[in-house]
């Protein structure tokens, strides 16, 4: 019975020490998923953001997870402390695949929002026409999203699907963001995002695709060969020509032409 006793008492006292540290190990309640999505970034790929925002009575040090979508290549992981950019505390994170997506785990020690940021598919090109999709599935816990469209400069003729909400907001560099309706969505649900603009130009080598560029070469050949010609045309045209034209005389007479002339009183004169 001793025995006994003392090995319940053990057993409490492990019980207990689980429970006083168990807001380190647990997963965080959300509050909401805050997603932001880039059809293009400067390496020429998509790209999205995704903030996880934890419930206000979540104690840290909280283990959070993070839902991505089947393809995306994860960049950062952290804690967004706010104002600089340069005060965020980049954690260590794991990227495990689960049924139809990803999840990205790591913890947060100091405050209560935590953000990834991933690589994605890069967008098609048809002329100056933008495309992209991102299928998103909501891997982690239940929850309330919120989606934005990132979109560059100039951007024009958009279509998203599903409809933005309001207007866009612009920044100092003329990006807009263009907001979706906040939706909840369960775990293992989809929620596909279609997107395309128009810009200046296309897909590559500085916004002309590779069609129009030759095009462009092609019309600027031809154009350099029409000047070519006219310009041999205007020469020929131009030119002096001789009048009654004289052959000279290899043994020092006057050849047949010249005595012609002479007998003439005419002169050889240029044109």
């Amino acid at each position: 019975m001793k025995r006994s006793l003392i090995r319940a008492s053990t057993l409490l006292a492990l019980v207990a020490l689980l429970v006083s540290t168990l807001p380190a190990f647990a997963y965080a309640g959300v509050s909401e998923y805050q997603v932001q999505f880039a059809p293009v970034d400067p390496s020429g790929s998509g790209a999205f953001i995704v903030n996880v925002i934890l419930s206000p009575e979540t104690t840290l040090p909280a283990r959070v997870r993070v839902p991505m979508p089947t393809g995306a290549r994860l960049l950062w992981a952290g804690e967004i402390i706010g104002g600089d950019a340069a005060n965020d505390l980049s954690r260590e994170a794991s990227v495990t695949a689960v049924a139809d997506g990803l999840v990205v785990e790591f913890t947060l020690e100091k405050v209560r929002v935590a953000q990834v940021e991933a690589q994605w598919n890069a967008p098609t090109y048809s002329g100056s026409t933008v495309s992209s999709n991102l299928d998103w599935v909501n891997t982690t816990d239940a929850g309330t999203y919120t989606f934005a469209i990132m979109l560059p400069a100039g951007a024009s003729k958009v279509k998203i699907t599903p409809a933005v909400e309001g207007s866009p907001n612009t920044n100092a560099n003329g990006e807009t963001l263009q907001t979706l309706t906040p939706i909840r969505l369960e775990k293992g649900a989809k929620f596909p995002i279609s997107v395309s603009y128009k810009t200046g130009g296309g897909g590559s080598a500085g916004g002309m695709s590779p069609l129009l560029i030759g095009a462009v070469v092609l019309l600027v050949i031809a154009v350099i060969a029409l000047i070519a010609v006219i310009t041999r045309q205007g020469a020929r045209q131009g030119a002096p020509r001789m009048k009654n034209p004289v052959s000279p005389d290899l043994d020092g007479g006057s050849s047949p032409a010249k005595e012609a002339t002479e007998s003439d009183g005419e002169t050889f004169t240029w044109e």
